[in-house]
């Protein structure tokens, strides 16, 4: 799972400035994509046999697409609303962001449990293909509700000039 995990490093920041460069949809949308596109193809090639080698381009175009959406969530989040929520928008984001990961989690370990087992490497196969199709739905069905997000960015505070400052202490 190393070069899915890996991708964060390296994607994550130049995604989390191109977010705030061409807003936040396209890059949930086709990171999404690219999740689910990569999990169902590691779900095809999955057998007890075969080596790790041939898991490496798919774990890659997952990590790619996975660590395009994180930070593009971040600024979709705190650009839908006005500087004095942000915070809120902040930490309504990070438990929903939790939360998913849990539901993910269950999701994909009732699929395996309720297809295969731990007992042998074919049972354990049997399990791991579905729970895997069933993240990459859950991956592509992201991108699909990714479509309803809104694709304005925030304005710009205006910063108050001294004299405008002088202004509001007189008048106090």
């Amino acid at each position: 799972m190393l070069p899915w995990t890996a991708t964060p490093v390296v994607v994550a920041p130049v995604a989390g400035a191109l977010a705030d460069r061409v807003g936040a949809r396209p890059l949930l949308v086709t990171g999404l994509a690219m999740q689910a596109a990569g999990l169902v193809w590691v779900a095809d090639i999955g057998t007890a046999g075969g080596g790790y080698g041939r898991f490496v381009i798919p774990l890659i175009i997952a990590g790619v697409g996975i660590s395009m959406a994180l930070p593009a969530t971040a600024t979709a989040a705190l650009g839908a609303v006005p500087p004095a929520d942000m915070g809120l928008a902040s930490g309504v984001n990070n438990t929903f962001q939790r939360f998913g990961g849990a539901f993910g989690v269950a999701i994909a370990t009732t699929v395996f449990t309720t297809y295969g087992h731990l007992g042998a490497p074919a049972s354990v196969i049997a399990g791991y293909r579905p729970a895997l199709a069933a993240s990459a739905a859950l991956s592509l069905l992201g991108a699909l509700a990714a479509l309803a997000v809104a694709q304005r960015k925030r304005q710009p505070t205006a910063v108050p000039s001294p004299a405008a400052a002088e202004f509001d202490l007189a008048s106090s």
